[in-house]
Formats: structure tokens, sequence, C-alpha cells
């Protein structure tokens, strides 16, 4: 009895230290690889800065670009919502992810019916504590964005998944983009 004990808790104390925390290492996409360095890298909760209240878009607060349609099928020919992408380490909306947002704003507002849950997701550099809040980070600024361009609050909400539910699950470059994103459902 006395053994087993022991060993159940040589086995708890081995794995509490293989899972004390995760270091990543510089990848091609990143400040690092392209300044010449290969040094290790280790990101902290911490590191992200809050999303401030009043942040705006360089739009209007409820208004369009003149040549947005708001019929029903504006994104990708039906009636689901385009997913947008982000830079590594960063929650801030690209230049790129903003003509899919505008479109899924015009859904939305040909769909008052509709709701749309905004999923946050990271790629799996970092903790999963950290990821959690990147991804719950980028899905609050998808959810401002739109409220810039007149969307009620009350027809948009936001999850995190963080690294949980990736869409692609190579290890490079190209995969880790992919689930640095923001998805969209439709309720």
């Amino acid at each position: 009895m006395n053994r087993r004990a022991i060993s159940l808790s040589l086995i708890l104390l081995l794995l509490i230290a293989g899972c004390s925390g995760k270091q990543i290492s510089s990848s091609s996409g990143d400040r690092a690889s392209k300044a010449g360095q290969g040094k290790s890298e280790e990101i902290l909760p911490d590191a992200i800065k809050t999303i401030p209240l009043e942040q705006s878009f360089d739009r209007p607060s409820g208004s369009l670009p003149a040549n947005l349609s708001l019929s029903p099928n504006t994104v990708s020919g039906n009636n689901t919502l385009g997913d947008i992408f982000f830079d590594f380490d960063q929650f801030q909306i690209r230049a790129d992810a903003m003509p899919v947002l505008d479109a899924n704003a015009g859904w939305l507002r040909a769909n008052v019916n509709k709701a749309a849950l905004i999923e946050g997701h990271s790629d799996e550099r970092g903790t999963l504590a950290y990821n959690l809040v990147l991804g719950e980070k980028r899905a609050r600024t998808a959810k401002k964005y739109l409220q810039d361009l007149g969307i009620p609050a009350s027809q948009l909400e936001t999850t995190s998944y963080g690294e949980a539910r990736p869409s692609c699950t190579q290890q490079n470059e190209g995969c880790y983009q992919r689930n640095r994103r923001a998805h969209f459902v439709t309720q």
C-alpha cells in the first residue's frame, strides 16, 4: 500500500514538472528569425495589452462603406460569415480583415433575427492560459469593429478557444496563420 502511494506521488510529481510551461522557439515568420536570431522566447499572459473601450477603426460609428451590399448573400455567395486572421501574438484588426468584417456586418444587418458567435483562436505557440486570453482579445476586437459599424451588441457573442480547436495541425507558419483567427458562427 505504501509503495503504491509513493509511486502515485512520483508519477504526479513528474506530470506536474513536465507540464510546468511551454517555451517556443522562433519560427520563420516572427521577428527573431527575420533578424537572424535563433533564441527561444517565452510568452507571458501579462504581455497582452488591454483593448481600449473606445477603440475606433477609422470609420464613423454606424457607417458602412458605399460599395457594401446589404443582401444576405454578401459573404461567399451563401448565408455564412467569413473568418478573419491575425498576425503572430497580435489582436489588432489587419487591413485585409476589414472587407471581410464589412461584409459580415452587411449580412448581420440584413439578417437582424440572426446572431453571431465570434470564436477567438490562436496557434499552439504559448501557454494555454496565454492563448485563451489572446483568443478572447481577438474575438472582442472583432466584435468592437462590428459594433462600430452599427451591429448591436445583442446580436454578437464572443468566446475563446485559444489553441484548443485548430483548423490546421501541421507545425509550420502557414498552418499557424490559419489558426490565428476569429471564426464566425451564425446562430
